[in-house]
């Protein structure tokens, strides 16, 4: 199979391809600025990444159990050295089951449904079944703004800062230069989520205003598009990029916030390809 050029179309095998993390830099980088330019892609995106994520949170109860021993190989093949008396029960027991098929599929369906449902309703069912994804990072982020925004930073140099927060997050980070959109650095401290630390970066500006920029390890929703998220006054941008997410979050318009998301999100992804 011909490997698509970076500069090839975007097609739906792209899509499948990026939710999966089956994509090379340079591919993962054209399908981004697609998704970034077309709302429509990106929403479909955001779908797949549900319908996988219900999955995943159906499937978690047993993916960690042990074969039961019927199903195990030597099982099977001793099975099939068993005389053919042992065959006509095997064949009972199938007739038995598709007759009780009439009830156990349609709780089998029912137990599926969420599946079928609308495109927005499949959506916030993955958020709220996943509730480590980028829905949750958002909420996090502006749950943690509303908490230490009107605080003064913890008193921490900022190389001190960027080793604490590398330490708890278990990578390096770096604190982005926002000066170019008007922005200011003011400090930041580490915060607690309900997924683990945290490192949240504050910024001012000329005017009083304050964002800031929250970082944490994700452990689903690796790689995501920006997503806009947005609950009464505060809200902002979120993403995940090699396994890091990333929330830009304050009480500005989504005009004014969506050009820092972006140039936050520029500057990681500099300082991965170095």
């Amino acid at each position: 199979m011909t490997r698509p050029t970076p500069s090839a179309p975007i097609v739906e095998d792209d899509l499948h391809a990026y939710v999966d993390g089956l994509l090379d830099a340079e591919r993962r980088k054209a399908v981004q600025d697609h998704l970034d330019r077309d709302p429509e892609a990106a929403a479909a995106v955001t779908r797949l990444i549900a319908q996988r994520q219900l999955l995943r949170s159906a499937f978690a109860p047993i993916v960690d159990e042990p074969v039961p021993e019927r199903l195990q190989l030597r099982t099977l093949l001793a099975q099939r050295q068993e005389p053919p008396t042992r065959h006509w029960r095997w064949a009972a027991a199938v007739l038995v089951a598709l007759g009780a098929g009439s009830v156990g599929g349609w709780q089998v369906r029912d137990r599926w449904e969420p599946m079928s449902v609308a495109a927005d309703g499949v959506a916030n069912a993955g958020a709220n079944a996943g509730a480590n994804g980028i829905a949750a990072l958002a909420g996090e982020a502006r749950s943690s703004y509303l908490a230490y925004a009107s605080d003064a930073p913890e008193d921490l140099d900022r190389e001190r800062l960027l080793r604490v927060v590398s330490d708890k997050l278990r990578r390096p980070v770096e604190i982005p230069d926002l000066s170019a959109a008007g922005y200011r650095f003011a400090g930041g401290r580490l915060v607690a989520t309900v997924h683990g630390p945290a490192g949240m970066f504050f910024y001012d500006r000329e005017d009083g205003t304050r964002m800031a920029v929250m970082l944490r390890p994700m452990t689903v929703e690796k790689e995501a598009p920006m997503m806009a998220q947005t609950t009464g006054a505060v809200g902002g941008y979120s993403w995940a990029m090699r396994g890091l997410g990333y929330s830009v979050v304050g009480t500005e318009s989504p005009t004014t916030l969506h050009p820092v998301a972006d140039e936050v999100r520029r500057q990681a992804r500099e300082k991965a390809s170095i």
